[in-house]
């Protein structure tokens, strides 16, 4: 899904005369991340079989994304820190994003939403 909440299929490939081991999947999923470019990744949609699982585990990639984002919504000194720092280096855009899972569009904009803040981010930390 885009910024503009387009989505794409980036690739599609049968797999039917292959064994689904985590390792083998893993290895098919970096294939496409690196022809497309990792930096334009922000998450990877797929059954919930184990060997998907075994094989690319974005879940604490967005996971981790929302510890941060809590962090900063609930310590009001951080997040004010934060909040100069994203003045003063000019980052267009809303704060930090947090994920809700009910809402399945939150894990782009949560993610989105780091990314986008990174330079502030480590400029605090």
């Amino acid at each position: 899904m885009t910024g503009s909440r387009k989505e794409y299929l980036l690739s599609l490939e049968d797999l039917s005369n292959i064994r689904h081991t985590g390792k083998h999947l893993s290895n098919v999923i970096k294939k496409v991340i690196n022809k497309v470019r990792a930096k334009k990744f922000v998450a990877i949609v797929s059954d919930n079989s184990s060997n998907v699982a075994a094989a690319y585990e974005v879940k604490y990639i967005v996971r981790c994304a929302n510890i941060l984002t809590k962090y900063f919504k609930n310590s009001t000194l951080e997040s004010s820190w934060l909040n100069k720092a994203i003045k003063s280096k000019n980052i267009a855009g809303r704060g930090l994003k947090t994920y809700i899972e009910t809402r399945w569009t939150t894990v782009h904009e949560c993610t989105s939403s780091v990314y986008r803040l990174k330079d502030a981010l480590q400029h605090v930390c």
